[in-house]
C-alpha cells in the first residue's frame, strides 16, 4: 500500500500546486525546507493561538511574511526524491503531509476556483491508475490567514482500492506554498490534521 500512497502524493502535489502556482520550485534544500516547524510537541513550534492575531497584521505586505504550521506527533520525515513535493511528514500507515514551495510569481491563492483544482486532480489521478477517478465529498473555500490569500480544498478519494481523505491548502506569501494531507486510515488523522491546519502561521521576515 505504501507505493500506491506515494503516488497519490506525486499526483496531488503536481496538480495541486501548478494549478495554483505557476512559478517555478524555489531554491531551498527540501532537507530543511522554509517556514515548517519541529512536531507539535516541540517548544519551538508556533502555536495556533498566534495564526491571525500576533503574528501578522490584516493590512500587511503578505510578501513579506513566510510560513510556518505544526508537523503532528507521529510524522517523521521521509525521502521526498520524485514526488514533486519538497519536504514530505510520514505516519506508520502511509498518512503524510507534503510541502510544495514554489518561487512567488504573483498569482494569488485566493484566487484559484475550486474547477481550476477538482479537473486536473481527477485528470492526474486517471492518468496515474488507467481507471476514472472522481473526486467526492469535494469542500472548497478560500481567505486570508493574517495578510496572506489562501485557499483550501478537502475531498475523499479511492484510487487504486486506497481510501484517501484529502486536505490542499495553498498559501501566497513570500513564495507560494502548497501544504497537502493525505489521510490513509479512515479518518483516524482528521482531527490532528485540524490542528496542524490551525496552526498554519504567517511570520514576518
Amino acid at each position: 500500500m505504501m507505493k500506491k500512497v506515494l503516488l497519490c502524493v506525486c499526483a496531488l502535489v503536481t496538480t495541486l500546486s501548478l494549478a495554483a502556482c505557476s512559478g517555478a520550485p524555489a531554491a531551498s534544500s527540501a532537507s530543511t525546507p522554509a517556514s515548517v516547524s519541529e512536531p507539535a510537541s516541540s517548544s519551538t513550534a508556533v502555536s495556533s493561538s498566534e495564526t491571525q492575531s500576533e503574528a501578522a497584521s490584516d493590512t500587511a505586505d503578505y510578501t513579506a511574511y513566510s510560513i510556518n504550521f505544526d508537523v503532528p506527533e507521529g510524522f517523521e520525515q521521509v525521502d521526498a526524491t520524485g514526488t514533486g513535493a519538497s519536504v514530505i511528514y510520514q505516519a506508520e500507515d502511509g498518512s503524510n503531509i507534503n510541502v510544495v514551495i514554489m518561487e512567488n510569481d504573483g498569482s494569488l491563492a485566493s484566487d484559484v476556483s475550486m474547477e481550476d483544482l477538482v479537473g486536473p486532480i481527477e485528470e492526474a489521478f486517471s492518468q496515474q491508475y488507467g481507471e476514472d477517478v472522481h473526486l467526492l465529498d469535494v469542500a472548497f473555500t478560500t481567505g486570508n490567514i493574517g495578510p496572506c490569500p489562501y485557499y483550501r480544498l478537502d475531498y475523499s478519494v479511492t484510487v487504486a482500492g486506497v481510501d484517501l481523505y484529502q486536505t490542499g491548502i495553498g498559501i501566497s506569501a513570500d513564495r507560494g506554498y502548497t501544504i497537502s494531507y493525505t489521510d490513509t486510515n479512515y479518518g483516524r488523522w482528521r482531527d490532528v490534521f485540524e490542528e496542524s491546519i490551525s496552526s498554519i502561521t504567517p511570520v514576518e521576515k
